[in-house]
């Protein structure tokens, strides 16, 4: 079953665009279920402060009523969005704004590196999708012709609810630029989109798109919970954007320039400095390409 959720939502921010339409919750479900037979409950919304705030909020209400594990909240426009160390992003209405509820029966230790698999999903279903050469960018950054795309972020936290279900909780963030945004372009951050690489997208194509990319990542979670990081190993480097680059590494008050070679399967940044080769975690990190 599918669910439209209340369709609009009041928010506590922003001014709303007059545009917005409702995505098509029953297409996505149908899609996904054909491509990777998944039963996912899917809640849309015309607008939303935060997919990925909203699954959270109802997580608990969600699990105890709902036969599926997995629900997909998707929203025609977005206007507080969190991505990594909470910073905000708001994108304007027709954009890809989806955020993913699912459950792993392993502890989240033996789950370090699902963001990167998550990134690479996506990645790879861009690519067929769109005919399009989309890079990754460490931790989480979609990277199209240098400049970024859009972003996903993977959370982990311990499942407590109902008693029975033990493991981990997952929940998944995308965003993707799918709209030429002059506001974006003059913050100077690099962004672009797939209107600017020449790809258009309707309302239609934008949900048929997100049921391709929650097949993916649900196929490649399913996969990792399998094989671990050694059946990844090798598509995130083709998909490696900062390999080989010289990098600066942002602590606190101090900053390292390195160069950045790959990850290891823990999902830590590799960097060489001095002829050393360490990791960098995420958390209050941030890298830079120096050129």
């Amino acid at each position: 079953m599918f669910s439209t959720a209340g369709g609009r939502c009041l928010m506590t921010g922003g001014q709303v665009p007059m545009n917005t339409q409702l995505p098509n919750a029953s297409l996505i479900q149908e899609q996904v279920r054909a491509l990777c037979s998944a039963n996912v409950e899917v809640h849309a919304f015309e607008q939303l402060d935060s997919t990925s705030v909203w699954l959270r909020e109802h997580a608990r209400d969600l699990v105890m009523a709902s036969e599926s594990a997995l629900h997909v909240c998707i929203t025609d426009w977005q206007s507080a969005g969190v991505g990594r160390r909470g910073k905000a992003w708001q994108a304007q209405a027709g954009n890809l704004m989806f955020s993913l509820l699912a459950h792993s029966d392993k502890p989240a230790r033996e789950l370090i590196g699902l963001s990167l698999v998550t990134g690479i999903a996506v990645a790879e279903t861009l690519q067929a999708t769109a005919n399009i050469r989309v890079q990754l960018k460490w931790p989480n950054d979609l990277i199209l012709a240098d400049a970024k795309l859009g972003g996903l972020i993977t959370e982990l936290s311990p499942v407590s609810l109902p008693e029975s279900m033990q493991g981990t909780q997952l929940l998944t963030g995308i965003g993707i630029n799918l709209l030429h945004d002059e506001e974006i372009l003059r913050l100077s951050i690099g962004a672009t989109s797939l209107e600017a690489a020449g790809v258009a997208c309707s309302r239609m194509d934008r949900d048929a798109m997100a049921a391709r990319l929650i097949a993916g990542i649900l196929t490649a979670h399913h996969r990792f919970e399998e094989a671990g990081w050694s059946a990844f190993a090798q598509r995130w480097a083709a998909l490696d954007w900062l390999r080989g680059k010289e990098v600066l590494i942002h602590r606190d008050k101090s900053t390292e320039q390195a160069v950045a070679r790959g990850v290891n399967e823990q999902g830590a940044l590799l960097v060489e400095r001095a002829g050393e080769i360490t990791p960098v975690y995420s958390g209050n990190v941030s890298i830079r390409p120096t050129v």
